[in-house]
């Protein structure tokens, strides 16, 4: 779950500390934990190449009481799901 778009599935790259995965109109959201309970998320154009810089979004915190949810600000938060398959 990504504000601004409904419940979609998707792949997730699990890679140390951060995850990645593409929305539903092509973009790319990465999120790197950068302590504990914060990180810092990204927003990679769908059309972005080789070279190009992502938008930094800013700092996300956990929410509390929902795990696997982090929040910017009221308006943007994402919660995320991680189901490893053998």
């Amino acid at each position: 779950m990504v504000s601004g778009y409904e419940t979609f599935p998707c792949d997730v790259a699990v890679d140390g500390g951060g995850v990645t995965f593409g929305l539903p109109d092509g973009q790319v959201f990465a999120f790197a934990l950068t302590a504990a309970d914060e990180g810092l998320g990204y927003l990679i154009a769908a059309e972005a190449g080789p070279g190009s810089p992502p938008d930094e979004l800013g700092r996300f915190t956990r929410v509390p009481g929902e795990d696997g949810c982090w929040m910017h600000d009221e308006d943007l938060q994402f919660c995320v799901l991680v189901e490893q398959r053998p």
